[in-house]
């Protein structure tokens, strides 16, 4: 490898973790989960690549260390390496939404730089458009066909995971306890003693019937012989606890077969006069998804020909090239568009300007078999939507939240070539490509060419 910053390479140097952290990254992800992360295999490294990942040589503590990777920037396709992130904003800018159109006040957090491709953006976005409308009437209750299903939803879907526990917990004291009392109401019908003692004795046997517990709770002396009686209580007891972790491993199991999310769109959107345009990635890389379906869908006002009066509606519009159906998604940023300029685009009957928001879908089977989904909306900064009270009462300081702008994306993939100099790389393994993810949000602002109104 050829020197990188006019510097002598040393192959044993080694570049720890911590000066690689951005603010974002560190602010992001803590010390304890990027330990787990590690601990498990799970993808920690940081910085863009100075030296190819076939390059390897013995790690820090153990195992093996594959390539070198530091702070820089990418310019024309080459890797320019710095000594820290704030070197290498200044060099080539912050790594986040672009342009000179500041100079407009434009809609709602629209010139706002966005910190980093938040991934889970979307799962927050779309639980407050569940929020988006309220039922009302006489008697909300109707709204239901079975109280039994409302309640296995609650417990398989709604309910969250540390809750649930809590419940399963809570559930397995209170029939402890009520076993206790009804023994020693038993065994003082039959002549014993009521006091603390008995009932911590039955508190005792009551335990016993969890069938989590060992005989070192009496340990091995002789004890009386069970009456009729509580042996009734006691099979009762331990028929009760059997059912609740029956069921609590049913809700488990529904749980736990549920499909994980297997698509990240980016945080925001482009449009501009030529297309509307979405990124997406698959968040693992042994996973491939097959049979793909990206559909679009878009709520505007459209201009009715008969009154010319402007009427808010839902209109698919049509993936271009593929009609978004892909036969395989691997590994690497997608970007999916809708040609504006097609004959049959219902952006045609409208303006940007009228666009209040974008909806996309994606369906596909994984190479597991398993089912996927995923969906992201976007709202351009000057609908009514995203400028009410209530919209920035929700999203306040919390969330950016998804916008549809005006502009262009930031490239993101570059072959592999000698860091600073540009010079072809030799390497003897793969990749043959490397994908900048400090680019998949980042989009290069477009100032709308025939006014001083919102880009979007």
């Amino acid at each position: 490898i050829i020197p990188l910053t006019g510097r002598e390479h040393n192959p044993d140097e080694r570049m720890t973790p911590e000066p690689l952290l951005s603010g974002y990254s560190s602010d992001t992800i803590g010390p304890l989960e990027r330990w787990m992360r590690r601990m498990w295999g799970l993808p920690t490294g940081q910085g863009l690549w100075a030296e190819h990942p076939s390059v390897v040589r013995p790690g820090l503590i153990f195992g093996k260390s594959f390539g070198r990777r530091a702070p820089g920037f990418v310019k024309r396709g080459v890797m320019h390496e710095t000594a820290t992130w704030e070197e290498a904003d200044r060099e080539k800018g912050s790594g986040l939404d672009g342009g000179s159109v500041s100079k407009r006040i434009g809609g709602y957090r629209e010139f706002e730089k966005r910190r980093g491709y938040d991934l889970r953006l979307h799962r927050f976005d779309m639980r407050q458009q569940m929020r988006l409308q309220f039922a009302e009437g006489r008697d909300d209750a109707l709204r239901s066909v079975s109280l039994g299903e409302d309640l296995w939803h609650i417990l398989t879907v709604d309910m969250s995971l540390p809750r649930l526990l809590m419940l399963e917990i809570y559930t397995e004291f209170f029939f402890i306890l009520i076993g206790a009392l009804l023994l020693t109401l038993v065994a003082s019908a039959e002549g014993a003693n009521l006091d603390s003692k008995l009932f911590g004795e039955k508190l005792l046997l009551s335990f016993t019937t969890v069938r989590i517990s060992t005989d070192s709770v009496y340990g091995w002396e002789e004890k009386t012989p069970s009456s009729k009686p509580e042996i009734i209580v006691l099979a009762l007891l331990g028929w009760f606890h059997w059912l609740l972790l029956s069921v609590a491993g049913a809700i488990i199991v529904t749980r736990a077969l549920k499909p994980l999310q297997q698509v990240a769109f980016a945080p925001d959107a482009i449009m501009n006069d030529s297309e509307i345009s979405v990124r997406l990635i698959t968040l693992r890389p042994s996973v491939l998804l097959y049979d793909v379906h990206v559909y679009m869908k878009l709520i505007a006002a459209f201009k009715d020909p008969e009154t010319g009066n402007y009427v808010a509606a839902l209109r698919p519009i049509e993936i271009a090239h593929t009609k978004g159906h892909y036969g395989l998604f691997k590994h690497f940023p997608m970007t999916v568009k809708h040609d504006v300029t097609a004959p049959d685009s219902p952006l045609r009957e409208t303006t940007i300007d009228h666009i209040m928001l974008l909806e996309v879908t994606v369906t596909a089977t994984d190479n597991n078999g398993n089912p996927v989904f995923a969906a992201a909306n976007y709202m351009p900064p000057n609908s009514h939507i995203v400028n009410s009270s209530c919209f920035h009462g929700a999203y306040g300081e919390k969330k950016l939240y998804p916008r549809l702008l005006r502009g262009r994306w930031r490239d993101q993939m570059r072959p592999f070539k000698e860091a600073n100099t540009g010079a072809p790389f030799k390497a003897t393994d793969m990749p043959l490509y490397v994908y900048n993810m400090d680019n998949f949000h980042v989009i290069e602002l477009e100032q709308k060419p025939d006014s001083d109104d919102s880009p979007v």
